[in-house]
């Protein structure tokens, strides 16, 4: 595919390379690959995460290799994870609101907070 894909008379251009390229950007270890497979964004039948990693090492892209054109994005990616409050809600999210109840039960209690302050703001300026 990517022989046909960069051939002269092919007028689809480099996207296929440049997805190649990108994924050999992303995935340097196992753990990549595990954590790739644990978001289910890659999905292979190979037995292990070390061969995955070597069919992907090994993918030859005729030489064509674009690393500058990813820095941006893996820049992003990098800032996007980095950034502690967006984790710790992500964090919450994921271990407290995975139930819609919850949420419902959260948005109750703060009503019913509420209602209380007001009670007692009334009660003491009537």
């Amino acid at each position: 595919m990517i022989a046909y894909k960069a051939s002269p008379g092919s007028d689809v251009g480099f996207s296929i390379i440049c997805y190649i390229n990108f994924l050999k950007s992303l995935i340097v270890k196992p753990e990549d690959v595990k954590e790739l497979r644990e978001k289910k964004i890659l999905f292979s039948n190979l037995d292990g995460d070390e061969q995955v990693v070597q069919v992907i090492k090994e993918i030859d892209t005729c030489g064509i290799y674009l690393a500058t054109i990813f820095d941006d994005v893996k820049m992003r990616i990098e800032e996007h994870c980095s950034n502690k409050a967006k984790t710790w809600i992500a964090k919450l999210i994921h271990t407290y609101f995975r139930n819609p109840w919850t949420f419902i039960a959260l948005l109750a209690a703060i009503f019913l907070l509420y209602l209380t302050f007001l009670q007692t703001y009334y009660t003491i300026n009537p």
